[in-house]
């Protein structure tokens, strides 16, 4: 039985990679999809995947990183007078390196696409999430956004948006609580995609390989299926980063 077929989905960054598997996963449970990304042809090939298996999926261009742009998807996702029961914040620009290895634009722009734009976005949004009778926000944080966390390659600028987006996501969870609207922060360490119809191997033991993005989706369908009185703020993962892979090899 599929608990979540029939809701209502939007999923930003769902052009490739985990945003688009999340795309693909959810669609396979009979949820209604709506994504964003900043290219057409990334749009089509999720779309074509999901229509190839009979799912219903929508793509809209939106630059999470222009205002402007945000207001023009939030805008065209109310047109549709059904609610929105699920929410995923997962777009935001990767940036890696030392404090004076990247251009102010890049710094910008990182903070811009996985904070600014996921909090408007949100704010947006809250009329159709107003409307459903079970909504959930999934906000994808990353352990960059965990206190004391530094064993990454990720640059201070996305540090810093992974922790704005905790700290948005933490204070979220305690005011929507109060119109039963669920606000779940995910910490996921570096993982792998290793493509949409594998399960998770389990042969290996602990720390010897990257988390397995299905993982994390299977997680985000658990928190989506409870009961309205189970209320998970906050999920952290364990597991390796690249480096201490590299640097055990």
């Amino acid at each position: 039985m599929k608990m979540l077929r029939g809701k209502r989905a939007v999923i930003t960054g769902g052009g490739g990679g985990f945003g688009q598997a999340l795309c693909v996963w959810l669609a396979r449970e009979g949820v209604e999809v709506d994504f964003c990304a900043r290219r057409a042809d990334d749009i089509q090939k999720t779309c074509d995947i999901i229509t190839a298996e009979n799912g219903i999926a929508k793509g809209f261009l939106c630059d999470l990183t222009r205002p402007e742009s945000v207001s023009q998807f939030s805008s065209q996702l109310l047109l549709s007078d059904k609610p929105i029961d699920i929410l995923i914040l997962n777009a935001a620009q990767w940036l890696s390196g030392r404090l004076d290895d990247q251009p102010d634009t890049e710094i910008i722009n990182t903070i811009s696409s996985g904070l600014t734009g996921s909090i408007l976005l949100t704010q947006a949004l809250l009329p159709g999430l107003r409307r459903s009778d079970s909504a959930d926000i999934v906000s994808m944080i990353s352990s960059c956004g965990v206190p004391n966390f530094t064993d990454s390659i990720a640059h201070p600028a996305f540090f810093a948006s992974k922790h704005g987006l905790s700290g948005f996501t933490t204070k979220l969870t305690q005011q929507l609580s109060e119109e039963n609207i669920r606000v779940t922060g995910l910490y996921p360490p570096d993982f792998e995609l290793t493509g949409l119809d594998s399960f998770v191997e389990s042969q290996s033991r602990m720390g010897e390989r990257l988390l397995n993005g299905r993982s994390i989706w299977e997680t985000i369908r658990f928190v989506l299926t409870q009961p309205r009185s189970c209320h998970i703020s906050s999920i952290y993962f364990r597991g390796p980063t690249r480096e201490d892979l590299n640097a055990g090899g």
